[in-house]
């Protein structure tokens, strides 16, 4: 009989240990059936011969190497490369892996990084040599470019003229293929004038930015029926960044245009939102500056392309609506200059007129940021990488019509004297070197106020610093930092009635003239 127990108990345990045995080999996570999916969607795009990554990673020959350096990477969440919050909107290009995604890769290299079953990987993407859009309709190149093997940072001025494009066309996609990405760091391509307006701008009114590419950046294909317009004779320029690589080198940059068929529905124009007025202190660890856009026609939002520098922490664009509402539309808490991506909302947003987008960037200028070239030089705006930029820029359509209303600076007063308190804001035509700015003053009785000055379609936004007011009397600082504005100021005036007036007084050269202005509505 104990016999015949003992055997019964031994079949009970040979049978439990085959079960866990089996769910043991269900859970075993393998590169063939788990890891090589999520590689495959968000990693080869980059991680293939003749693209940007430093290796491939194709098949498990190539990845088994770099397993560890993997797991680390997605562990910390710095590959694959995506900056946005989340907490702040959804959008279209998020490449972001997810927690459930993270979790298989650790598994798997934790485990071994075990093969699994070859006949269980999934095929490889097909990726177009060249052209990822394919042919172009119409190649635009520009001249090649000699980067010295060594020495700072090659900053080119490039731009071609269009005169072999036989009638205006609309874009439907746009790609930028730099011949030699090795040292290749961005290209911001601008659009000219069209020749058969006046002044340089098609739209006379937009700092108009055509298409960008960096490192990150896919080709730009816009929405169903929406586009760009092109003109015969029409000049583009280049803001062009090369880096020596140690030896010299040559790029061709060629922009192929994919043109669109039958009637444009929306035509699609994308601003620089930001400021070139400021200085960042020497080792300034979390420096913040400000800038606003003001929006003068319902609009919707295709895209935003946050831009600073090296010493760029974190930017964020809140738009202030008409009805008094706040809303963070793109909060980047953790800027990387190495990465220049674009957000593409997957929701719809509205920007009412009368809508003030606010941007709010900080910048660490210390010896605590090892990206920092020199924290003891105050940083001004510039080109070079060493220099600092405050930009976002955000791609919109008009609401009403097929294009965008050609914006003004008196458009653009109108529109944030709108938005601000109409018992503390002021319209000041602001005299500067025989020109008159339509300006906008906001002094409230309490807390600091700020000046609103057009330059170049934006806004600067110059804090009204330690603002006092003596009954009708007002005094407040005033900093400015751009080119013959350039200066400290202590501002002194009184307000009667809804008529404000006011002097400047500051050390060195004062570039503007008494004001005066007039509360809205009066």
């Amino acid at each position: 009989m104990s016999r015949v127990m003992a055997l019964v108990v031994m079949t009970v345990v040979l049978h439990l240990a085959a079960v866990n045995m089996v769910g043991l080999s269900q859970e075993v996570v393998t590169f063939s059936e788990d890891v090589a999916p999520i590689i495959f969607e968000n990693c080869v795009g980059c991680h293939r011969p003749n693209e940007a990554a430093p290796m491939s990673l194709r098949s498990y020959q190539e990845v088994r190497p770099w397993a560890r350096g993997i797991r680390d990477k997605v562990v910390s969440r710095e590959m694959p490369p995506w900056f946005a919050n989340p907490s702040h909107g959804s959008f279209k290009n998020d490449q972001s892996l997810t927690d459930d995604e993270i979790d298989t890769v650790v598994s798997w290299v934790d485990a071994g990084a075990p093969q699994g079953d070859p006949s269980q990987m999934p095929e490889l993407p097909e990726f177009t040599d060249g052209w990822a859009l394919g042919e172009p309709d119409y190649i635009i190149e520009f001249p090649e470019v000699a980067v010295p093997a060594d020495g700072p940072d090659y900053y080119p001025d490039l731009s071609v003229t269009m005169d072999d494009l036989p009638e205006k066309r609309w874009v439907r996609a746009i790609e930028v293929r730099p011949s030699n990405r090795k040292v290749t760091h961005h290209q911001v391509v601008f659009t000219g004038g069209n020749p058969g307006q006046s002044g340089n701008d098609p739209r006379s009114g937009f700092f108009d930015v055509l298409v960008v590419w960096s490192v990150g950046t896919n080709p730009h294909i816009f929405p169903e029926g929406v586009g760009r317009w092109l003109h015969p004779g029409q000049t583009l320029t280049v803001n062009a960044h090369y880096h020596p690589s140690g030896e010299a080198e040559t790029d061709v940059t060629q922009i192929g245009i994919y043109w669109g068929e039958g009637e444009l529905k929306k035509e699609l124009t994308a601003v620089l939102a930001g400021t070139m007025s400021f200085e960042i202190p020497a080792r300034a660890q979390n420096h913040e500056l400000r800038a606003s856009y003001i929006i003068d026609q319902d609009s919707t939002v295709i895209s935003y392309f946050p831009h600073m520098h090296t010493r760029g922490k974190d930017m964020k664009m809140i738009a202030n609506y008409p009805n008094g509402e706040m809303e963070t539309l793109i909060d980047v808490p953790d800027y990387d200059f190495d990465w220049q991506l674009f957000y593409y909302p997957d929701e719809k947003v509205s920007l009412p007129a009368g809508t003030r987008l606010d941007i709010v960037a900080h910048y660490d200028n210390s010896e605590l940021n090892p990206d920092n070239p020199d924290p003891n030089k105050a940083i001004n705006f510039g080109l070079k990488t060493n220099d600092e930029m405050m930009f976002t820029v955000f791609e919109f359509i008009a609401d009403t019509g097929v294009s965008p209303t050609p914006a003004s600076n008196e458009s653009r007063r109108d529109a944030l004297l709108a938005s601000l308190p109409s018992d503390s804001v002021y319209s000041v035509s602001l005299g500067l070197m025989g020109r008159e700015l339509p300006s906008v003053l906001h002094l409230p009785r309490s807390g600091e106020g700020t000046w609103y000055i057009p330059m170049r379609q934006n806004l600067l936004v110059v804090p009204a610093s330690n603002l006092r007011w003596d009954g009708d009397t007002y005094t407040f600082d005033m900093k400015m930092r751009l080119g013959p504005m350039s200066g400290d100021f202590i501002v002194k005036g009184h307000v009667e009635n809804d008529l404000i007036r006011g002097d400047f007084d500051g050390a060195g050269m004062v570039p503007f003239s008494s004001f005066e202005g007039i509360r809205p509505g009066n």
